[in-house]
């Protein structure tokens, strides 16, 4: 994925790496870890999702990077709301120093709290029309990697009726960017109202893919 709003490398191909991948992956679906988590955080009703609906693994090189964006609110066939994301760092070894820190911002996009990309760490960030949130520039050639999941629910998670498409916004000191995105966010939500799929292709897991 390489564009003004994000770079970094995707993948679903959970097939094609090493067994423990997929383990681990499909471990954080399993229902178990699901009303574990669900006790944990008060969501009420939670589900997972096999496919992996704009979940999968990630990999970050220099210069890759994630401008603050809010997600989708809800899963592939626009029932249930999205209300949780798992990020789960595996890089052995990872510094702060070395960036793609997970960001946190305010309502108003101007002020970020940084979560460190550590091994072995697990980020449960609830989402919503105002979690806007983001990865800072990565300043090593060693890839961070992530393994990212979501749980659904037919309950949203602002507390009233939304349905949005992945927002992006640009960082405050990116002036012009911030245009760009708020018209290019603006544009895809229109494109979402003809069409609820969306025209990108399906991001789902199948497997053998």
């Amino acid at each position: 994925m390489d564009s003004f709003r994000e770079r970094k490398y995707t993948s679903k191909s959970l097939d094609r790496f090493d067994p423990l991948i997929g383990d681990i992956t499909f471990a954080l679906q399993d229902e178990r870890v699901i009303a574990r988590v669900s006790d944990l955080t008060g969501l009420r009703e939670a589900v997972g999702d096999p496919h992996l609906y704009a979940g999968g693994l990630s990999a970050m090189e220099r210069g890759h990077f994630l401008n603050p964006h809010i997600d989708n609110s809800h899963d592939g066939d626009q029932r249930n709301y999205r209300v949780l994301n798992l990020l789960y760092y595996v890089t052995p070894g990872w510094k702060p120093e070395n960036g793609g820190d997970l960001e946190l911002w305010d309502e108003h996009v101007t002020t970020p709290v940084a979560i460190p990309s550590l091994f072995n760490r697990l980020v449960l960030m609830a989402t919503g029309d105002k979690t806007w949130h983001s990865v800072s520039e990565v300043r090593v050639d060693t890839p961070r990697r992530c393994v990212s999941n979501y749980y659904f629910s037919p309950h949203s998670p602002n507390g009233y009726e939304a349905s949005h498409v992945t927002y992006f916004m640009a960082r405050p000191e990116q002036k012009l960017r911030r245009i760009v995105t708020k018209m290019d966010s603006e544009l895809r939500a229109l494109l979402r109202k003809v069409n609820r799929r969306g025209f990108a292709k399906d991001d789902i897991y199948r497997s053998g893919d």
